[in-house]
Protein backbone atom coordinates (compact mmCIF):
# COMPACT_ATOMS: atom_id res chain seq x y z
CA UNK A 1 0.00 0.00 0.00
CA UNK A 2 1.09 3.48 -0.68
CA UNK A 3 1.91 5.32 2.59
CA UNK A 4 0.40 8.58 1.29
CA UNK A 5 -2.97 6.95 0.60
CA UNK A 6 -3.59 3.63 2.38
CA UNK A 7 -6.66 2.98 0.18
CA UNK A 8 -4.66 3.11 -3.04
CA UNK A 9 -3.17 -0.26 -3.93
CA UNK A 10 0.12 -0.28 -5.79
CA UNK A 11 2.47 -2.87 -7.21
CA UNK A 12 6.05 -2.67 -8.42
CA UNK A 13 4.56 -1.71 -11.77
CA UNK A 14 2.24 1.04 -10.52
CA UNK A 15 -1.33 1.35 -9.19
CA UNK A 16 -3.69 -1.58 -9.51
CA UNK A 17 -6.66 -1.20 -11.81
CA UNK A 18 -9.95 -0.87 -9.99
CA UNK A 19 -11.85 -4.13 -9.71
CA UNK A 20 -14.87 -4.44 -11.91
CA UNK A 21 -17.82 -6.62 -11.13
CA UNK A 22 -18.01 -9.55 -13.50
CA UNK A 23 -21.26 -9.78 -15.41
CA UNK A 24 -22.82 -13.16 -14.79
CA UNK A 25 -25.21 -13.08 -17.74
CA UNK A 26 -24.66 -13.03 -21.46
CA UNK A 27 -26.40 -10.53 -23.71
CA UNK A 28 -30.10 -10.51 -22.77
CA UNK A 29 -31.12 -11.10 -26.40
CA UNK A 30 -29.48 -14.56 -26.40
CA UNK A 31 -31.95 -15.75 -23.76
CA UNK A 32 -34.86 -14.98 -26.12
CA UNK A 33 -33.31 -16.15 -29.39
CA UNK A 34 -35.60 -18.64 -31.18
CA UNK A 35 -34.06 -22.10 -31.31
CA UNK A 36 -31.56 -21.45 -28.50
CA UNK A 37 -31.17 -24.29 -26.02
CA UNK A 38 -29.79 -23.53 -22.58
CA UNK A 39 -28.77 -25.90 -19.82
CA UNK A 40 -29.59 -24.37 -16.43
CA UNK A 41 -28.72 -25.36 -12.87
CA UNK A 42 -30.52 -23.61 -10.02
CA UNK A 43 -29.16 -24.47 -6.57
CA UNK A 44 -30.92 -24.28 -3.24
CA UNK A 45 -29.70 -21.80 -0.66
CA UNK A 46 -26.58 -23.18 1.07
CA UNK A 47 -27.23 -26.38 -0.92
CA UNK A 48 -29.85 -27.43 1.64
CA UNK A 49 -31.53 -30.68 0.49
CA UNK A 50 -34.98 -29.05 0.34
CA UNK A 51 -36.21 -31.37 -2.41
CA UNK A 52 -35.21 -34.53 -0.53
CA UNK A 53 -38.79 -34.25 0.74
CA UNK A 54 -40.84 -35.99 -1.98
CA UNK A 55 -43.81 -33.63 -1.48
CA UNK A 56 -41.58 -30.59 -2.14
CA UNK A 57 -39.91 -32.22 -5.15
CA UNK A 58 -43.32 -33.17 -6.53
CA UNK A 59 -44.59 -29.61 -6.05
CA UNK A 60 -41.56 -28.22 -7.95
CA UNK A 61 -42.25 -30.63 -10.84
CA UNK A 62 -45.91 -29.57 -10.87
CA UNK A 63 -44.92 -25.89 -10.95
CA UNK A 64 -42.52 -26.59 -13.81
CA UNK A 65 -45.17 -28.42 -15.84
CA UNK A 66 -47.79 -25.71 -15.27
CA UNK A 67 -45.49 -22.76 -15.99
CA UNK A 68 -43.99 -24.35 -19.10
CA UNK A 69 -47.48 -25.06 -20.42
CA UNK A 70 -48.72 -21.52 -19.75
CA UNK A 71 -45.64 -19.86 -21.25
CA UNK A 72 -45.19 -22.43 -24.08
CA UNK A 73 -41.55 -22.91 -23.05
CA UNK A 74 -39.96 -26.12 -24.33
CA UNK A 75 -38.41 -28.01 -21.42
CA UNK A 76 -36.33 -30.71 -23.08
CA UNK A 77 -35.28 -32.29 -19.80
CA UNK A 78 -35.55 -31.57 -16.09
CA UNK A 79 -34.36 -33.17 -12.89
CA UNK A 80 -35.24 -32.01 -9.39
CA UNK A 81 -32.36 -33.17 -7.19
CA UNK A 82 -32.38 -32.75 -3.39
CA UNK A 83 -30.31 -29.52 -3.48
CA UNK A 84 -30.60 -28.26 -7.07
CA UNK A 85 -32.65 -28.40 -10.25
CA UNK A 86 -31.37 -29.10 -13.76
CA UNK A 87 -33.23 -27.86 -16.82
CA UNK A 88 -32.49 -27.83 -20.52
CA UNK A 89 -34.93 -25.45 -22.14
CA UNK A 90 -35.47 -22.87 -24.81
CA UNK A 91 -37.35 -19.59 -24.99
CA UNK A 92 -40.87 -19.25 -26.33
CA UNK A 93 -42.33 -16.37 -28.33
CA UNK A 94 -43.70 -14.90 -25.09
CA UNK A 95 -41.05 -15.82 -22.50
CA UNK A 96 -37.25 -15.72 -22.46
CA UNK A 97 -35.16 -18.17 -20.46
CA UNK A 98 -34.20 -15.77 -17.65
CA UNK A 99 -37.83 -14.79 -17.08
CA UNK A 100 -38.98 -18.40 -17.12
CA UNK A 101 -36.36 -19.58 -14.61
CA UNK A 102 -37.18 -16.63 -12.33
CA UNK A 103 -40.90 -17.42 -12.49
CA UNK A 104 -40.26 -21.12 -11.85
CA UNK A 105 -38.09 -20.39 -8.81
CA UNK A 106 -40.61 -17.88 -7.45
CA UNK A 107 -43.57 -20.21 -7.84
CA UNK A 108 -41.66 -23.23 -6.51
CA UNK A 109 -40.71 -21.08 -3.49
CA UNK A 110 -44.37 -20.23 -2.88
CA UNK A 111 -45.37 -23.89 -3.23
CA UNK A 112 -42.70 -24.81 -0.66
CA UNK A 113 -44.04 -22.18 1.72
CA UNK A 114 -47.54 -23.62 1.29
CA UNK A 115 -46.09 -26.98 2.36
CA UNK A 116 -44.58 -25.53 5.55
CA UNK A 117 -41.07 -24.53 4.49
CA UNK A 118 -39.94 -21.20 5.94
CA UNK A 119 -37.44 -18.76 4.50
CA UNK A 120 -35.78 -18.70 1.11
CA UNK A 121 -35.00 -21.95 -0.64
CA UNK A 122 -33.01 -20.70 -3.67
CA UNK A 123 -29.58 -19.22 -4.17
CA UNK A 124 -29.67 -15.97 -6.10
CA UNK A 125 -29.34 -16.47 -9.84
CA UNK A 126 -28.51 -19.69 -11.64
CA UNK A 127 -25.80 -21.24 -13.76
CA UNK A 128 -26.36 -21.52 -17.48
CA UNK A 129 -24.69 -22.90 -20.57
CA UNK A 130 -25.95 -22.48 -24.12
CA UNK A 131 -25.50 -25.55 -26.26
CA UNK A 132 -22.99 -24.97 -29.03
CA UNK A 133 -23.30 -26.27 -32.55
CA UNK A 134 -21.07 -29.27 -31.80
CA UNK A 135 -22.99 -30.22 -28.63
CA UNK A 136 -25.94 -32.58 -28.90
CA UNK A 137 -29.18 -32.19 -26.99
CA UNK A 138 -29.40 -35.98 -26.61
CA UNK A 139 -26.14 -35.92 -24.61
CA UNK A 140 -27.50 -33.19 -22.32
CA UNK A 141 -30.74 -35.11 -21.78
CA UNK A 142 -28.78 -38.27 -20.95
CA UNK A 143 -26.49 -36.37 -18.57
CA UNK A 144 -29.36 -34.67 -16.71
CA UNK A 145 -31.37 -37.89 -16.40
CA UNK A 146 -28.25 -39.67 -15.10
CA UNK A 147 -27.80 -37.26 -12.17
CA UNK A 148 -29.87 -39.27 -9.66
CA UNK A 149 -27.96 -42.43 -10.61
CA UNK A 150 -24.55 -40.74 -10.16
CA UNK A 151 -25.76 -39.36 -6.81
CA UNK A 152 -26.74 -42.86 -5.67
CA UNK A 153 -30.44 -42.02 -5.34
CA UNK A 154 -31.64 -44.69 -7.79
CA UNK A 155 -30.22 -47.58 -9.81
CA UNK A 156 -31.58 -46.43 -13.19
CA UNK A 157 -32.71 -43.05 -14.56
CA UNK A 158 -36.23 -44.41 -15.15
CA UNK A 159 -36.52 -45.13 -11.40
CA UNK A 160 -36.35 -41.44 -10.46
CA UNK A 161 -39.77 -39.84 -10.04
CA UNK A 162 -38.66 -36.20 -10.29
CA UNK A 163 -37.11 -36.06 -13.75
CA UNK A 164 -38.37 -36.21 -17.30
CA UNK A 165 -39.07 -34.16 -20.38
CA UNK A 166 -41.94 -31.94 -21.41
CA UNK A 167 -40.95 -32.34 -25.07
CA UNK A 168 -39.73 -35.91 -25.56
CA UNK A 169 -41.37 -39.23 -24.74
CA UNK A 170 -38.71 -40.83 -22.53
CA UNK A 171 -40.57 -44.01 -21.64
CA UNK A 172 -38.47 -47.14 -22.29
Amino acid sequence: MSPANPLRMTTNWGPLAPRRRKHTRLDQALYAEPGAICSVTAATLHRRPVFADPALARSAVTVLHERASIMAVPVYVYCVMPDHVHLALGPSASCDIITFVGQFKNLAQRAAWALGVSGRIWQTGFYDHFLRREEHLEDVVEYVLGNPVRAGLVAAPTDYEFSGSLVFDLKP
